[in-house]
């Protein structure tokens, strides 16, 4: 079941927010391009905590994206600590999944309408959501064992601190991005950890706003065109995580950093290069 509620505080901009996100998120790449006991407890979030940023060219704010905040997991009824959703988010949302019974979960604040963000029957899983900011507790009712995984929706830029061991490490290649077919602009670095990983590391980075991103590992030597970029062996390292900001990327053990002459932004649906990084030692 999917119940979106009103909060108290901002609800009139998170509301144009939320249709905005929601928006951007049906348009595709192609379409954008400005710029029993008691619950256990797990926090956490996409690479560390996340800040705003004032912006350094017309791309002002990233992509929506969802940063996890915290995990709980529980048997039968419980009233977890609070967790903070941030003022500027655009929503958030809880993923819920229960084994037995009936599960409902309320939420305090309560929302301008109340109603449960989630009622339903176990065994079962689905997404409750709400755009209710600051500290806020959950109400959990259940007969069985349950889990619940809020995420909050948010375009503020990136802001992943380099990982363990990355900073210090040596470096392989960089580079500077560039326009292809949208702006980009920033620079990628490969550098090795003293445990033998290779980690990308994007700073500064920002590409033209939208969803349906990927980072190309690829053996074109500083490609120009999409045609390029396609023209030449890769390997999709995964999804964007962030059209703003600094981000962290670990390489799988299989690829041969010697190989990776650049780094392509990629949009898979209508396949196009958004821009790319040519790397040099």
């Amino acid at each position: 079941m999917r119940t979106r509620s009103d909060g108290h505080t901002g609800v009139s901009r998170r509301i144009v927010g939320a249709v905005l996100g929601l928006v951007l998120l049906g348009a595709g790449c192609g379409e954008g391009g400005g710029a029993a006991g008691a619950p256990t407890t797990t926090t956490g979030g996409a690479g560390g905590a996340t800040t705003a940023a004032a912006p350094t060219s017309t791309v002002a704010r990233g992509a929506p994206r969802w940063e996890t905040v915290v995990t709980l997991s529980g048997t039968g009824p419980a009233q977890p600590p609070p967790f903070a959703i941030l003022a500027d988010s655009i929503q958030w949302r809880a993923r819920w999944r229960c084994d037995a019974g009936q599960l409902r979960i309320t939420t305090d604040p309560a929302p301008r309408r109340p109603a449960p963000l989630v009622d339903a029957t176990c065994p079962g899983k689905g997404e409750g959501f709400s755009i209710v900011s600051g500290n806020v507790r959950l109400g959990i009712e259940a007969a069985g064992p349950w889990e619940v995984i809020v995420d909050q929706q948010v375009d503020t830029p990136l802001r992943e601190p380099p990982l363990e061991g990355a900073a210090a490490a040596p470096v392989l290649a960089q580079g500077s991005f560039y326009d292809i077919e949208k702006q980009a602009m920033g620079t990628a670095r490969l550098s090795r950890r003293t445990d033998g990983s290779t980690v990308l590391r994007l700073e500064g980075f920002e590409v033209s706003t939208n969803v349906d991103l990927f980072v190309w590992l690829s053996e074109a030597t500083a490609p120009k065109t999409s045609v390029d970029a396609t023209s030449a062996p890769k390997v999709v390292l995964g999804n964007l995580k962030s059209t703003n900001g600094d981000q962290n990327y670990v390489l799988p053990a299989s690829v041969a950093p010697e190989r990776v002459r650049s780094i392509v932004i990629w949009c898979e649906p209508i396949g196009i290069a958004y821009g790319a990084a040519a790397l040099t030692t």
